[in-house]
């Protein structure tokens, strides 16, 4: 069971992603994400498709980072697609507040199970996923192409 509590910072507030957050979400997976970033038309099209379930943590001076947890047709599982948080502000918080706030949301409509996918040393992700009630699922070996390993990790909400 996950725990749903936690704390915004001051200084930053969450809300669903709004179409002129658009470019600046780019900027901010690409600095995430890197070579495993999303193109813009895939953005685009999440946020046309998941209008609502896109949740960014907004700063006076610009995005913090970003979470989409969307659940499934049936609306009895979800999955977390993608968190993320500008390096230069990891650690602080964002991360956890997001993650807590689609949680949030997809348990208001009856979600039962989230699962997501995390790279296997990213060893910071790992522990706030387990914090939150994840557990790995198993290993999905070339999960995004060659080289490219990925943990399932699951929790009950």
């Amino acid at each position: 069971m996950i725990h749903l509590s936690g704390v915004v910072d001051e200084d930053v507030s969450i809300r669903p992603a709004e179409p002129a957050d658009l470019s600046e979400l780019k900027e901010l997976d690409a600095a995430v994400f890197e070579h495993l970033a999303y193109p813009y038309f895939v953005l685009r099209q999440f946020f046309d498709i998941f209008t609502g379930w896109w949740m960014v943590a907004v700063h006076p001076d610009g995005l913090r980072g970003y979470s989409l947890g969307v659940p499934t047709f049936d609306r009895g599982r979800a999955w977390l697609l993608g968190l993320g948080v500008r390096p230069e502000f990891q650690g602080r918080g964002y991360g956890r507040s997001l993650t807590i706030s689609s949680l949030r949301k997809l348990a208001d409509v009856g979600v039962r199970d989230v699962h997501l996918t995390v790279e296997p040393g990213n060893r910071r992700a790992i522990s706030l996923y387990r914090e939150l009630g994840f557990s790995v699922e198993t290993l999905a070996r070339e999960y995004f192409g060659p080289g490219e390993d990925r943990l399932i990790m699951i929790a009950q909400l």
